[in-house]
């Protein structure tokens, strides 16, 4: 049988003009017309250079998309389903939780603690003094200058270290003695509260135990 004789196959063939914009353009270098692959990255840039060829050829766009097989051979198109919505409502619910934390935290992390093996200090004059270590973190990328006040009407706070600035992305360490007069232990342990001040405004408030001689209950 000649050549002349064969019958003609005919060869659907699409859209495709064969330009490889689209593997011009992927950073891995991949041919995406051979299918998903495990280089791709999802950077869509191959769908945008085919775009742009097919509308300066006045042709239908979208050859290169987001689509199941099933969605191009049977034309079924994406349904939202119970299940589907199920995971959309918990995706917002987490996205919304993950924002109510970011916004809600604060600039600086505060840890008052007790200088270890003194439990009080007993001065000529008869007052009670307590050290203090207070450890500051500044999570921002900027410097915070602070102010340490105690709250209320006892006692008297006496700063031991006069560096009140938090350098950004780092932590300092404060030491402070706190002294109160003997009226004013109510009992071997009295609480009080710290203050931590920026340009005025509150930040942060520290609640915290003064150690006094069981005497004085």
């Amino acid at each position: 049988m000649s050549d002349s004789l064969k019958p003609e196959i005919e060869v659907e063939l699409g859209d495709c003009i064969d330009c490889f914009a689209c593997v011009r353009v992927c950073p891995t270098g991949i041919d995406i017309r051979n299918g998903t692959q495990l280089e791709c990255i999802n950077c869509t840039a191959c769908m945008d250079a085919c775009d742009a060829i097919m509308v300066s050829l006045n042709r239908p766009t979208g050859l290169i998309r987001y689509a199941s097989e099933n969605t191009i051979r049977e034309g079924v198109k994406l349904k939202f389903t119970r299940r589907v919505k199920a995971y959309t409502f918990l995706l917002f619910l987490l996205l919304g939780f993950l924002t109510f934390l970011l916004a809600s935290r604060s600039d600086i992390d505060a840890r008052l603690m007790r200088t270890v093996g003194v439990a009080y200090n007993s001065l000529p004059d008869g007052r009670i003094s307590n050290l203090y270590n207070l450890k500051l973190v500044n999570k921002t990328h900027n410097d915070i200058p602070v102010d340490i006040r105690l709250e209320g009407d006892k006692g008297e706070l006496q700063l031991i270290s006069n560096d009140k600035i938090i350098k950004k992305d780092a932590y300092t360490m404060l030491q402070f003695f706190l002294i109160m007069r003997r009226d004013e232990v109510d009992n071997w342990k009295t609480e009080f509260n710290l203050g931590l001040y920026q340009n005025g405004k509150k930040i942060k408030n520290i609640e915290a135990k003064f150690i006094g001689p069981e005497v004085y209950n």
